[in-house]
């Protein structure tokens, strides 16, 4: 019989600070595993894998995308957090 083998992936959440982050490190140095280091020595999480890396900065190439519109993005979600618990969250709030 085959060996059954399971394969698990997991997508990785990166916050708009992580990501500014490792596209300033890599496109700056150049280097994948300096870019990781780097990560994990500021985030003291673990850092993206390769291909993950390649493929934010492929996207940020192609749609121009920069650091202001990533916080922009962030600043927007903070607002619409803010008004939902304005709106009906008041018992989340502690949590923010």
């Amino acid at each position: 019989m085959f060996e059954q083998r399971h394969f698990y992936a997991f997508i990785m959440r990166l916050t708009v600070e992580e990501r500014v982050f490792i596209l300033e490190s890599c496109l700056k140095t150049m280097s994948y595993a300096h870019c990781r280091q780097s990560f994990f020595e500021k985030f003291r999480r673990q850092a993206p894998v390769k291909s993950a890396i390649a493929k934010m900065i492929k996207k940020f190439r192609e749609t121009g995308s920069n650091e202001r519109t990533l916080r922009k993005v962030a600043r927007n979600m903070v607002k619409r957090v803010d008004k939902w618990i304005e709106m009906n969250g008041h018992h989340f709030q502690h949590l923010l």
